[in-house]
């Protein structure tokens, strides 16, 4: 049996005529006879029966007719999923994000992938760079949102756009709006991510290097997004992102203490092990996330 045949059978069912039937798919009345012939011989059953000049379905004929047309949809829905795949407008895509990228970056990128893509399932995983990169090194990731670590080799990286980190404290703090000797600002505590963090590390070294005290860390934190408004209701110093202290300026009263030796250059971008590796999908992402970017113009 071929799914022709149940396509011609549904055909003979709809117009109630063979004739008529052949017309609509394109044959000859013969060839469409010998179709229904054959499924007779396959299930040993009448389908057809004359009846004046049209023809009806028998109880057999029946049967077939509701299975048939149900093989037929159900080939049809998979045909425009598999479609859909392949052009990578559905699919499955295991996305880590940094938390400062997760909060202004990935709203718009998800806002514009939905729209291109509206089947397209995500498994969002934010966390610190480090652990992300452990991730997608053992495969459980397929592609990183976040910052691009100066010696990137392992991964494929695409460049998106400069996010600079620099000192912040609230806009109440006794060093807001001067530049600060290091006697200064070794006066005051700071709130920092733990010391296995990038970001950090290049703060404590950056600051040694230049002859300043280590930080005294009072608060250590795993992500500083959510503890931002601690910054602003204490004389604490901290690390933050620029694009997010400028876009949260009228939501959290932070402010920048200009000390250019302390700020971090860092760009953000996606890591993924390979192009070819990608799913249609999560090479949708990366082209619509270059699209939004547009970094390299």
């Amino acid at each position: 049996m071929e799914l022709k045949d149940l396509r011609y059978l549904l055909a003979i069912r709809d117009t109630g005529h063979l004739g008529r039937a052949a017309i609509s798919l394109g044959i000859t009345q013969p060839a469409l006879t010998k179709c229904i012939q054959r499924l007779e011989k396959i299930y040993s059953a009448k389908l057809l029966l004359k009846a004046g000049r049209g023809i009806h379905l028998t109880e057999a004929g029946l049967l077939l007719c509701d299975r048939a047309q149900k093989i037929v949809r159900e080939l049809e829905v998979t045909q425009r999923d598999m479609s859909s795949l392949a052009e990578g407008t559905a699919g499955y895509i295991r996305l880590g994000a940094a938390a400062s990228a997760a909060e202004f970056m990935l709203p718009k990128l998800t806002g514009q992938l939905l729209r291109a893509a509206p089947s397209v399932q995500l498994e969002i995983k934010v966390g610190l760079n480090d652990l992300l990169q452990s991730a997608l090194r053992e495969k459980q990731l397929d592609v990183i949102l976040g910052f691009l670590p100066e010696n990137g080799e392992e991964f494929l990286s695409i460049p998106l756009l400069d996010d600079p980190v620099v000192l912040v404290a609230s806009k109440d703090h006794p060093l807001a709006g001067i530049h600060p000797t290091a006697e200064q600002l070794n006066q005051y505590n700071w709130l920092l991510p733990s010391g296995g963090v990038a970001t950090r590390q290049w703060l404590e070294h950056r600051l040694l290097g230049a002859g300043y005290a280590l930080p005294r860390v009072q608060i250590e934190t795993n992500t500083l997004a959510s503890l931002r408004l601690v910054i602003a209701e204490t004389h604490l110093l901290s690390f933050l992102s620029r694009r997010v202290l400028e876009e949260q300026q009228s939501a959290v009263s932070l402010v920048e203490i200009p000390i250019p030796l302390l700020v971090m250059p860092r760009t953000f971008g996606l890591q993924f092990h390979s192009w070819s590796e990608l799913s249609p999908a999560a090479r949708k992402l990366v082209f619509i996330a270059g699209k939004i970017w547009d970094y390299q113009r």
